[in-house]
């Protein structure tokens, strides 16, 4: 029969063992989940309806993607003001070529208040080698249907110009698409609505100063005079057009 000192020991490890087993996975203080995850769980029950996040470097992304991603190296100065771009209270599910960088990108994200945050058990290996599909590779996206010369030339002789740039894989960017749907709709015969795919364009990011995306900027009679990056509002779009058009 145990001695009442050691009940009390006995009663605190169980109690701290049940604590520590339920609270795995879990940010007590924020009530959200930070949890690995295999190639299954995201092709099954989180691609639909989760973001992705691709944090490998776009030398290694130029080999393909998983459906969907949103890529973002981890290695940037700014990663952490880039993932702020994404949505906070949907699910996140954070990739790279093997597990260790996403792993270290979860947390982050947990960290910064992501409420549901998943890594990709193996990364991008594991998922091919599973037999699980990615996408083309940026090199074979195609080229985009506007030229950096034709671009140019709408900078220089539109009377107002928004250009919207973005990749097809960017989950802020496909988030805007409607808002500038509705805006070229309402104000197409005011202002020119012209979309940049810099995925596919490269050379025409580097010319426009993009290095996130998406970017928004309104140019007036060759001149920018107004720019815009990330996830913005409608009304401040269509604020800053009408100041564009005074």
């Amino acid at each position: 029969m145990l001695s009442p000192s050691s009940r009390l020991t006995f009663l605190l490890f169980v109690s701290t063992f049940f604590f520590a087993c339920n609270s795995l996975g879990q940010h007590p203080e924020e009530g959200g989940i930070l949890e690995d995850i295999s190639n299954e769980v995201l092709a099954k029950e989180l691609m639909d309806k989760a973001l992705i996040l691709d944090v490998r470097t776009p030398e290694e992304t130029q080999l393909g993607i998983i459906e969907g991603a949103t890529i973002i190296n981890f290695y940037d100065d700014d990663f952490e003001a880039k993932i702020q771009l994404m949505e906070k209270s949907k699910p996140i599910v954070v990739y790279c070529a093997s597990g260790g960088r996403s792993s270290q990108a979860a947390s982050i994200l947990a960290e910064q208040g992501f409420m549901e945050v998943y890594n990709l058990e193996g990364g991008l290996y594991g998922w091919q080698n599973e037999g699980w599909p990615v996408t083309q590779s940026l090199n074979d996206l195609g080229s985009s249907a506007i030229t950096k010369e034709e671009v140019m030339t709408l900078v220089q002789e539109s009377n107002a110009l928004l250009i919207d740039f973005y990749a097809p894989w960017c989950a802020p960017c496909k988030a805007m698409a409607p808002i500038i749907d509705d805006i070229e709709k309402k104000y197409g015969e005011s202002i020119h609505v012209e979309r940049v795919d810099v995925a596919a364009n490269p050379e025409l990011g580097k010319t426009f100063n993009v290095s996130s995306i998406p970017v928004f900027a309104i140019y007036r009679e060759g001149k920018e005079v107004w720019r815009n990056n990330g996830l913005t509002e409608k009304s401040i779009l269509v604020d800053e057009i009408k100041k564009a058009l005074e």
